[in-house]
């Protein structure tokens, strides 16, 4: 219940600190350069998976996300555990430059570069508390699947991912529309004609498909739990990580952070089984020296 009001305090921090940013008037329009909104704090907490939107399975992890946060293990969340709003932008006023350079002076501008996997770490750590531990990624599929999750469906119904990729392979997917019922049976019928050999039934194919069926089209992921782990600290230095919560619907090993230990890698290796909340899962994290 205490993480659960926190939760709700979080939530009124972030939007009265965003309130209290001053707007500027429309005068001030041609006066500033747009800029990208800074990292939002309650999206960094709760966002695991960097989708750009809290879904309902990380709605029921934000607790374990708060838990996490209390490093003093004392059942409350003081400000100092709280992540800290970014400060704005400061934007350049031209009229503050009384005697501009001439073109010819300037500087060239500067060669933007792609961002680098740490500077791209460095930014997914920014406004987390020091030795939280961040997982991104881990969803991407293989690109011979277009889109499905092969690894967990075929985990799920126990068999080697090549056993199912052969048996859908003979499948004929709708073409700019739902399938037809006929459509459907003769898919049925095939795949079952090929995994009905390893011993797989109707009603555990009809519930593995269900369990991971989305729609990639609108930005969905299949089912999936974020999982969340603690970072062992002795003398201001990484010594190990704890699983939390190992989550579910992983289809690699993600990218692990320690935020403020940036110099820290962490391995993660999967676990795969026919139990959904296994499936997926993280079963190890190990620094790698």
């Amino acid at each position: 219940m205490k993480y659960l009001i926190v939760f709700a305090a979080v939530a009124v921090l972030i939007a009265t600190g965003v309130a209290s940013h001053p707007q500027r008037g429309n005068g001030d329009r041609d006066c500033q350069r747009p800029e990208g909104p800074p990292r939002d704090p309650f999206m960094m907490l709760f966002d695991t998976d960097r989708n750009g939107e809290i879904s309902t399975q990380e709605i029921e992890q934000a607790s374990g996300v708060l838990r996490n946060l209390d490093r003093d293990q004392s059942g409350t969340l003081t400000r100092d555990e709280l992540p800290r709003l970014p400060h704005p932008p400061r934007h350049h006023h031209p009229h503050r430059d009384q005697h501009p350079r001439p073109e010819a002076d300037r500087p060239p501008h500067p060669r933007i570069e792609p961002l680098s996997e740490q500077h791209r770490q460095n930014a997914d750590s920014r406004n987390v508390p020091a030795d939280s531990v961040i997982f991104t990624g881990g969803y991407e599929t293989d690109p011979r699947d277009h889109g499905r999750p092969v690894a967990l469906i075929a985990a799920a119904l126990g068999v080697k991912p090549e056993v199912f990729r052969q048996a859908f392979s003979n499948v004929k997917p709708a073409r700019g529309g739902a399938p037809s019922g006929a459509r459907v049976r003769a898919n049925k019928e095939v795949l079952m004609s090929a995994l009905g050999k390893q011993g797989i039934t109707n009603d555990r194919l009809d519930t593995v498909s269900n369990y991971y069926r989305y729609q990639p089209e609108r930005g969905g992921l299949w089912k999936h739990t974020p999982a969340t782990a603690k970072a062992i600290i002795k003398e201001g230095k990484v010594t190990g990580l704890q699983i939390i919560t190992a989550g579910s619907g992983y289809l690699s090993p993600p990218t692990v952070l320690i935020a403020g230990h940036a110099e820290v890698k962490v391995q993660a290796t999967l676990e795969f089984s026919q139990d959904f909340s296994r499936n997926g899962s993280i079963r190890s994290l190990t620094i790698v020296e």
